[in-house]
């Protein structure tokens, strides 16, 4: 079958596409405040266990006069982001205070809407070498992704410079390299049918074991072919479609998803998003 073009132009692709991967990478600040907010929860539960004089603690049920320890580690007020490891902490805040930065909150906060597109100031603050070396020095407390940084460097300095197109196809190698870098690590098996000729898991399969349902949702429409066509993933690399550099956008937005895959990794090593106690 011969078609008619060697090319394909895909409407609306860098908005519709980063608009959607920068929901599935900002995702990580929900997973990491779900598990913080647990572990947090678990830590006030064994303070007062083991070192509240009323086992109950007063100044958790606001009770704060009934309490008869005036150091009580409660009464301070600490919230669950407090104990985060540091480069859980850093990662979270990047995203988060960013995109807060985007938002338009009214006096009476009965109105919220985006001022500005949050992958516009994300790529603001890609521009800072401050930032680039946070995301570096991340990487490196990443164990079994740091072998990558050289590339990694690489793909953030070209980003700094304005070259998507090259930055695109080089980031989406990487991110699903971390993904077999992930299967490989935690030993995770696949069916038969999920497998490339029995030697490497399908980067389908490793997103779903990732067990981030909205992650997995808003892939998908990077991953799976429609209407008879290669999935845009396929298109890139496969150089069908050439127009995937023309702003930032997609690249930021595969940006944050190797930052979400950092943040995973830490995470699923350390199995934990706190600091020990």
């Amino acid at each position: 079958m011969r078609e008619r073009y060697s090319t394909f132009s895909i409407e609306n692709f860098e908005k519709k596409l980063g608009e959607k991967l920068f929901k599935a990478a900002f995702g990580i600040c929900l997973r990491i405040e779900r598990e913080g907010k647990k572990e947090f929860k678990e830590r006030v539960k064994e303070y007062i266990t083991n070192f509240c004089p009323l086992k109950k603690c007063a100044v958790w049920k606001m009770n704060l006069e009934k309490c008869p320890n005036h150091l009580c580690w409660v009464a301070e007020g600490p919230t669950w982001h407090e104990f985060l490891l540091p480069d859980i902490q850093t990662i979270y805040f990047l995203l988060m205070d960013t995109y807060i930065a985007a938002l338009y909150i009214s006096e009476d906060a009965e109105e919220v809407a985006l001022k500005e597109n949050p992958l516009d100031l994300i790529n603001e603050e890609l521009k800072a070498q401050r930032i680039i070396n946070l995301i570096i020095k991340v990487f490196k407390e990443a164990s079994i992704l740091k072998h990558r940084i050289p590339i990694i460097k690489d793909i953030l300095e070209t980003h700094q410079k304005g070259n998507y197109s090259l930055t695109v196809p080089v980031l989406i190698i990487q991110i699903e390299g971390i993904l077999h870098d992930l299967a490989y690590h935690f030993k995770w098996e696949f069916k038969k049918q999920e497998m490339y000729k029995n030697e490497s898991a399908k980067v389908w399969a490793i997103i779903q074991k990732l067990n981030d349902k909205p992650f997995e949702d808003t892939l998908s429409s990077f991953y799976h072919r429609k209407k008879g066509r290669e999935s845009p993933r396929n298109l890139i690399l496969h150089g069908r479609f050439i127009e995937y550099g023309k702003e930032h956008k997609l690249s930021t937005a595969l940006i944050l998803v190797l930052i979400y895959l950092i943040a995973f990794s830490l995470m699923k090593i350390e199995e934990r998003v706190s600091i020990k106690y």
